[in-house]
């Protein structure tokens, strides 16, 4: 790669990250940066793929920032495959984070249709929407979340659906997510696996009933005595959606920068108080007691429990809050197809072996620990069978948690995603 197809790249990342607005992007890349990006990446800078710094246009490519109360239908950008053809051969290639699938499905799919399965990682999905845009990787399929669809339709980096394919979403999946408010009809994607954020702790070593506090958000603020054995998540949102919880406020897709520096304001306030770890290793860590207490996603307090736990550990020291409806967020992740793939029918049917009932609970109980929305998947089951104890039930989703009334991190314009990068990087340089 030349030396400008670099620079043009590397501009395009920091816009992608939110660290450069639109304008700027555009002045740094002059017209032979614009070139060297392709075809497949200007729609996700162009002038009218996000909103300027008037507010001009509400997302990418005009589409509005879509919200539980407010779905979206995308725009379709080409037709859906015709129904009936045979699956193509070869190499399927999947784009996803490190250790999120079992390689257990891959290679039943690959049985199943006679083809070999190829998987590339990603560290984030700024890096994975980055390297797809930018034509870095080329997969079939990849993982995708929810407020980045938008960005990705708008780039017309990913391809519209035939339902006819995928006969499971409509067979096992929640009704909730056949048609979710970011993808109205499921046009673009399927469902894979929902969590909730709340707070991990264990029991044995964290004196206060976390559930009977008048604030549990506040434990952070008040855990002095566990200094060295706390921890927030290394994730922008989310990190920043806690300060604001204490707060008591629940607007985490907002873009005032008062809102927003008011919740950077209260983590720095923790710092002193209990020396917070920043990481995501809190499946580990409460597992062997190297953490205490831990804002913690719900998938990873069941992965504690099934695949960390120190052997002869009560699982019943693993403890889970999470406010419930409008009062935590809650997420759903997603599989997409890639618009240039040329394996679109294998594509569909990998789509449905992910949702096939026993391959997504196999995923799930075997290795993933993150739920299916499965409609068979459910707290009482999974307790009596020894799977999880019942102090976890609450990590366990019903599909109410992602009705109109659920808060979720959703797509933002650059400007307000800037705000939020670096109020997080504040933060993260803090501690």
């Amino acid at each position: 790669m030349k030396k400008s197809d670099v620079e043009a790249h590397g501009i395009l990342s920091e816009f992608t990250l939110g660290r450069l607005s639109r304008r700027q992007a555009l002045r740094a890349l002059g017209l032979g940066g614009v070139a060297a990006l392709g075809a497949a990446a200007w729609p996700l800078i162009g002038p009218t793929a996000f909103a300027d710094e008037a507010g001009k246009k509400p997302g990418p490519g005009g589409i509005p920032l879509a919200r539980p109360k407010m779905p979206v239908k995308l725009p379709l950008h080409g037709d859906p495959i015709k129904a009936g053809l045979k699956p193509e051969s070869g190499t399927f290639k999947i784009y996803n984070y490190q250790d999120y699938l079992d390689q257990k499905v891959m290679d039943s799919f690959a049985k199943k249709y006679n083809v070999k399965v190829e998987l590339t990682t990603f560290d984030s999905m700024d890096q994975a929407v980055t390297r797809m845009a930018t034509g870095q990787v080329k997969p079939d399929s990849t993982n995708l979340t929810p407020d980045r669809m938008s960005q990705m339709v708008a780039g017309k980096l990913i391809r519209p659906l035939n339902h006819d394919y995928i006969p499971n979403l409509k067979a096992n999946i929640w009704p909730s997510l056949q048609s979710p408010y970011y993808d109205v009809e499921a046009q673009y994607s399927v469902p894979y696996v929902v969590y909730t954020t709340g707070i991990g702790w264990r029991s044995d070593k964290i004196a206060e009933d976390v559930h009977k506090l008048d604030n549990p958000w506040s434990i952070f603020w008040n855990a002095q005595k566990y200094t060295g054995y706390v921890g927030v998540l290394d994730d922008s949102r989310e990190a920043l959606a806690l300060g604001m919880f204490y707060k008591g406020k629940y607007d985490i897709n907002t873009e005032d920068p008062a809102d927003i520096n008011e919740a950077l304001a209260a983590l720095e306030a923790m710092v002193p108080i209990c020396h917070p770890k920043i990481d995501i290793k809190e499946y580990q860590q409460l597992g062997d007691a190297t953490s205490w207490l831990h804002q913690s996603w719900s998938g990873d307090l069941i992965s504690c429990a099934i695949n960390y736990l120190a052997k002869g550990t009560d699982p019943n020291v693993l403890q889970f809050w999470a406010g419930g409806v409008g009062k935590s967020p809650v997420q759903n992740d997603t599989w997409v197809l890639l618009a240039h793939s040329q394996k679109p029918v294998l594509g569909h049917l990998w789509l449905n072996h992910l949702l096939d009932e026993q391959v997504a609970y196999d995923n799930f109980v075997g290795f993933t620990a993150y739920q299916p929305p499965q409609n068979k998947i459910n707290a009482d089951d999974l307790i009596k069978s020894g799977t999880i104890p019942e102090t976890l039930r609450t990590a366990i989703l019903t599909p109410e948690a992602l009705g109109p009334d659920s808060i979720q991190h959703g797509a933002m314009t650059p400007a307000g995603l800037k705000l939020w990068q670096n109020a997080y990087a504040k933060f993260n340089s803090g501690t």
